[in-house]
């Protein structure tokens, strides 16, 4: 199989969240909060300081040492070797061997645009295109109740990752006592439009029976509609309306640790039973994510590949739409990031 086709540095451009706030408090082994993260393939350090959450690349450039076995020192990481602390700007503060100067001018630590939303911590290694954190469409609606689910790595591509989510076909054959029917394996294509800030729209109507969603209680209840949303370039929301009317709404974010692992972040909210019990709806959607990880895990290469190595058909006009729009993606973001940007804030019908 050949390499994939997609152009993996364009996803530099978007914020991605790496941990979340309750892993970062949790960091705090008497020396601050400071955490280890990851971001394609660049390994952070994650700091909440006096003026709020930070990202900086967790190397000291003095010596090379791990800045997140260091100290938080509120308006700076200090690091664990020789003690130069360095802001959240990425500048450094002092050198302890040396307090009364001069400070290198290169004395610089990488940082990089860092924001909290969600309940999550967020990172951009490039603003440059101005992009911004993905809407959670119900997070802070009154009418619904939105529970955080478990972090989990999978050793695929997040591009891999999304498209398991929204593949209408796998259902009957991967799901077929939970989400799916072994009886219903045949289904209508939808119509796709794009929409400003890089948002695949599409409702899905499948068949009577032939799809289940998890209910108010937390059990499979049949499905009437759902409306799904891929925010470029890898989240997704899916509003599933149940025969009986109550809705869930799933919220997930494919971060790509490197070309072939990520990390999904995600939650399970429901507009019914708002006082109940919250672990069955998160049992349930881990059950189905069992379901799904071995097939998904055994996809090679582990990212998209090139259209030549891989047969389409028309069932699968909604990973062909990602795909493409993925690729078109790409291609802007090779012309700079105000072709990105261009590109991001069109809109189409029927795509």
């Amino acid at each position: 199989m050949g390499e994939s086709f997609l152009d993996n540095d364009t996803w530099r451009y978007f914020w991605h969240p790496v941990c979340t706030v309750k892993e970062l408090a949790e960091s705090d082994k008497g020396r601050g909060e400071l955490l280890c993260a990851r971001l394609l393939g660049t390994e952070l350090v994650i700091a909440r300081l006096d003026s709020g959450v930070a990202a900086m690349n967790n190397r000291c450039p003095h010596r090379s040492a791990k800045l997140h076995l260091g100290w938080n020192r509120g308006d700076s990481v200090q690091c664990p070797y020789h003690g130069w602390q360095w802001g959240a700007d990425g500048s450094c503060k002092g050198i302890p061997a040396a307090p009364d100067g001069p400070i290198p001018p290169n004395a610089k630590a990488i940082s990089y645009d860092c924001a909290e939303r969600y309940g999550l911590v967020w990172v951009r290694l490039d603003g440059s295109a101005g992009t911004a954190i993905p809407e959670h469409p119900v997070f802070d609606d009154p009418a619904f109740r939105c529970v955080p689910g478990p972090s989990y790595d999978w050793k695929t591509h997040s591009a891999r990752r999304v498209e398991n989510y929204t593949d209408l076909a796998h259902f009957p054959f991967v799901h077929p006592e939970t989400l799916g029917s072994a009886g219903h394996v045949t289904f209508l294509t939808p119509q796709i439009a794009f929409r400003k800030e890089g948002r695949m729209r599409f409702r899905y109507a499948p068949p009577e029976g032939a799809r289940n969603a998890v209910d108010a209680s937390g059990n499979f209840s049949p499905l009437a509609f759902s409306d799904y949303t891929i925010r470029l370039p890898f989240g997704v929301s899916v509003d599933l309306t149940l025969q009986n009317g109550a809705r869930t709404v799933l919220w997930v974010w494919a971060t790509p640790l490197d070309d072939i692992h990520c990390r999904s972040f995600w939650f399970a909210c429901r507009n019914g039973d708002l006082d109940g019990p919250d672990q069955p709806h998160i049992d349930q959607q881990m059950r189905i994510l069992e379901e799904d990880v071995d097939i998904v895990e055994s996809q090679d290469p582990e990212q998209i590949p090139h259209p030549r190595d891989e047969i389409a058909v028309a069932p699968d006009k909604v990973s062909l739409t990602y795909r493409r729009l993925l690729y078109a993606l790409c291609k802007a973001k090779a012309q700079g990031p105000e072709a990105l940007k261009a590109f991001l804030d069109t809109e189409r019908d029927d795509i």
